[in-house]
C-alpha cells in the first residue's frame, strides 16, 4: 500500500517545529534513563519517540526559518498520527500550565499553533483513510 502523503503550510509547519522541539529539550531523560537509572523500558520509548521528532524534522526542515511555503509530510500515517497525538498531548499539558505573563503569552501562541496543526493534520489523515493526496 503506497503511503499516504499529507501537505502542511508554513503556520502549521510553525506550529509543528515549535512541538518538536520542545520534546527534543528532554533529550536528557533518555541518557537518564538508559545510563543513571537503567530504566531500559524507558529508554526504548524515548528513543522510539525522539526516532520520530527526527524523522518530522526530515519532512519539516530542521532550521527555525526555511523559504517553503508547503511541506510534504510522507511518514507512515499511522506513526505520523501517533505522533501528531502525543505532540498534541504534550501542547496541551503546557497550554493548561500557562500564567499569562508576556512570555507565557507567546509560547502559548505557539504551541497553540502546533495543537491546532496536530488536529488538522490527523482530521485530514482520517478522513482520507488508505487514499493518497
Amino acid at each position: 500500500m503506497p503511503a499516504i502523503t499529507t501537505t502542511i503550510d508554513r503556520d502549521q509547519r510553525d506550529g509543528l517545529y515549535e512541538l518538536v522541539r520542545n520534546h527534543l529539550g528532554g533529550i536528557e531523560d533518555f541518557w537518564i534513563a538508559l545510563e543513571r537509572t537503567r530504566d531500559f523500558a524507558k529508554a526504548e520509548q524515548l528513543g522510539l519517540e525522539l526516532s520520530e521528532d527526527f524523522r518530522l524534522l526530515q519532512d519539516i526542515g530542521w532550521g527555525e526559518r526555511v523559504d517553503c511555503e508547503s511541506f510534504d509530510l510522507v511518514m507512515p500515517a499511522s506513526d505520523l498520527m501517533e505522533l501528531l497525538g502525543r505532540l498534541q498531548r504534550e501542547a496541551n499539558v503546557v497550554l493548561g500550565g500557562a500564567q499569562g505573563g508576556r512570555e507565557d503569552i507567546e509560547t502559548n501562541s505557539r504551541f497553540r499553533a502546533g495543537y491546532e496543526a496536530c488536529a488538522d493534520v490527523v482530521a485530514d489523515l482520517a478522513v482520507r483513510g488508505g487514499s493518497q493526496r
